[in-house]
């Protein structure tokens, strides 16, 4: 194969050019990806996506070792064995170098730098054959034709290439005639405890890029503000509204110190607020300042009567967080479209709280300017699940580093960016009353959004796992309508934001009742549809939610498919943050009643009530 150059931005190379990816050059032939000869730092603290990567890789490594937390790629993880870079060139070899004459069925492999070979029974050049093993264990190989079985050392040909059922190929050799016993897919050779497939080179199922998307992340120069060990009680203080919000508040709890006077942090935060001496506020506050003196601050004491262990601060804190940098970008919110438009929109604008109340949403937020990192953290093979059921059984998928450069740190290829989003903040007391009313839990008796909200911290356990349901009850209900409106909500913004639904991607932050549908699209400028949507066509969005509430393999749809199919909800893996699980139009529009009951099912526990007023 010729040396060539291949230049593509950052963003490109991350989703279509990684080490280990096949794809085709030219049209012509199928590569292989390489580790690239040079690369730079990513401008993220290695430390600060910890976390997010930990909850990616841990199904993959506990499924594996069958031991919870304890695994290899655990252990990279925690000793910081990995480095966040991006790709400054790309490289690439032909593969499979596997060469097939479709005339004979003559079967060849040559080295990567050797030109196609020419057929020995003069049926002109062969062409490439872009057939390769691929197993769950990351295994990647070239087909390899086996010996014949009565030693002549002839080469083998391989016939039945037609069929689109690789286990009706078979090898012959061209000497003896003699048809060989083994199976084109054969046992892997890597792990050897499975048998390979066969699959067409390029192919989804050859590489999946197991990705984290890192929200308004620090740059290594701002990490140090942020670098505590309160950010994460602060981020959960923030979301229940008792600490200044945004990247101020948390690098005010970050500077919190034990032997800091509690006057001296509650002027900290009064002059962040805009608090002076004299106002009513101050005086308030200062006065408790003072009758506290010597105590821990006031936010981190309204944390810790939640009660939580460290492991759920820490897991709930991780999504606050990621919730109070989104919050943090350059927005636009209703307030200020009201002040800023022209007056011929204002009834347009009006009309938003009505339907913020319809549909149970307490604000929408523009994010103009949403600074966004997309780390692939490395690969999989066959299945981007970790766990795949089958009627053979559970086949568990092994996650894969690249390759460790010469000091032992594994590389983990990323691209800085910047797109736009919408903010959705659902109302967390009518979240609580849909639940009471539904049946999944009694009615706690709270009565304010700030009440509700403080509710669900301490009866909802945090979501860290992507890939299955969670066990507890009200966390899988909240995160099934959240999910849910989340799919609704993509659909209809892509019929008016010029992006394609596939463009447009979810972040979800269940725990706190919200979610971000922001621009998934591989450029590096800003579109605005989603800013036009939000200028003009929000109204016209938020009642599509509702306007359809059938699917067309209604009524098995709702009663037996979960309520969600490729037909309605589904939408894109590169889309959808869980694989298109837990998701549920039942949770939406309420339980579908069958002739003769009351609701879809009779012994059925939870008759779910519609969230959307009408």
């Amino acid at each position: 194969m010729a040396i060539e150059e291949l230049n593509r931005t950052n963003i490109q190379a991350l989703y279509r050019y990684m080490p280990g990816q096949p794809y085709n050059w030219s049209s012509k032939v199928s590569v292989l990806g390489r580790s690239p000869r040079q690369t730079s730092a990513l401008d993220i603290p290695e430390a600060w996506v910890a976390p997010q990567l930990r909850r990616l890789i841990r199904p993959f490594a506990e499924g594996v070792s069958g031991q919870p937390g304890v695994s290899p790629e655990m252990e990279i993880i925690d000793r910081g064995q990995y480095t966040l870079v991006k790709a400054e060139d790309l490289q690439a070899s032909r593969f499979p170098n596997t060469f097939h004459c479709a005339s004979c069925g003559h079967f060849r492999t040559v080295r990567s730098d050797e030109r196609a070979p020419t057929c020995p029974h003069d049926h002109g050049p062969m062409r490439q054959f872009p057939w390769a093993e691929i197993h769950e264990c990351g295994h990647l190989k070239q087909i390899t034709a086996p010996p014949c079985a009565n030693n002549c050392r002839a080469p083998m040909a391989l016939f039945n290439t037609e069929s689109f059922q690789v286990s009706r190929w078979y090898w012959k050799c061209e000497r003896c005639r003699t048809q060989a016993p083994q199976p084109v897919a054969a046992w892997c050779s890597t792990c050897r405890t499975g048998r390979v497939v066969v699959t067409r080179i390029p192919q989804s199922s050859a590489y999946y890029p197991q990705q984290i998307t890192v929200i308004n992340p620090p740059t290594r120069d701002t990490y140090a503000s942020l670098a505590n060990d309160h950010v994460h009680l602060a981020a959960v203080a923030q979301s229940l509204g008792v600490l200044a919000p945004g990247v101020d508040g948390l690098a005010l709890a970050g500077g919190t110190r034990d032997d800091e006077s509690t006057v001296v942090q509650f002027q900290q935060m009064a002059a962040l607020l805009g608090w002076r001496p004299g106002d009513e506020m101050y005086e308030r506050g200062i006065a408790d300042a003072r009758a506290k003196e010597g105590t821990a601050p006031a936010w981190a004491e309204q944390v810790e009567s939640l009660g939580l262990g460290p492991e759920a601060i820490d897991a709930l804190g991780d999504e606050c967080l990621q919730l109070s940098l989104a919050r943090s970008a350059t927005n636009l919110t209703i307030d200020d479209l009201r002040t800023t438009s022209l007056e011929a929109l204002h009834p347009t604008y009006a009309s938003y709280p009505v339907l913020f109340e319809r549909y149970g949403i307490r604000d929408v937020t523009l994010l103009r300017q949403l600074p966004i990192a997309y780390i692939d953290a490395g690969y999989t093979r066959v299945s981007p699940k970790a766990l795949v059921s089958s009627p053979q059984g559970d086949v568990r998928t092994r996650f894969r580093f690249f390759d460790a450069g010469r000091d032992q740190r594994f590389p983990m290829y990323g691209v800085r960016t910047e797109t736009e989003g919408l903010l959705f903040s659902l109302d967390q007391l009518q979240v609580v009353q849909w639940l009471a009313e539904s049946g999944v839990i009694d009615d706690p008796g709270v009565a304010t959004t700030e009440d509700a909200q403080r509710w669900l911290f301490t009866v909802a356990e945090p979501v860290t796992d992507i890939f299955s349901a969670p066990e507890n009850r009200i966390t899988k209900a909240v995160l099934g309508l959240i999910h849910s409106m989340a799919h609704r909500t993509m659909k209809a913004l892509a019929t008016r934001c010029g992006l394609n639904v596939d463009s447009l991607a979810e972040y979800l932050f269940p725990t706190n009742c919200t979610f971000l549908i922001y621009a998934n699209t591989r450029s590096e400028f800003i579109l605005g549809g989603l800013e036009h949507v939000y200028r003009y066509d929000l109204a016209e969005a938020l009642t599509e939610l509702d306007a359809e509430s059938r699917c067309v393999f209604d009524p098995p749809c709702r009663n037996s498919f979960g309520g969600a199919c490729a037909a309605c909800l589904y939408v894109s893996e590169v889309a959808c943050a869980r694989f298109n699980t837990v998701l549920d139009r039942n949770l939406l529009f309420g339980s579908l009643a069958t002739p003769g009951t009351s609701a879809a099912q009779p012994d059925q526990e939870v008759t779910w009530r519609p969230y959307w007023n009408h």
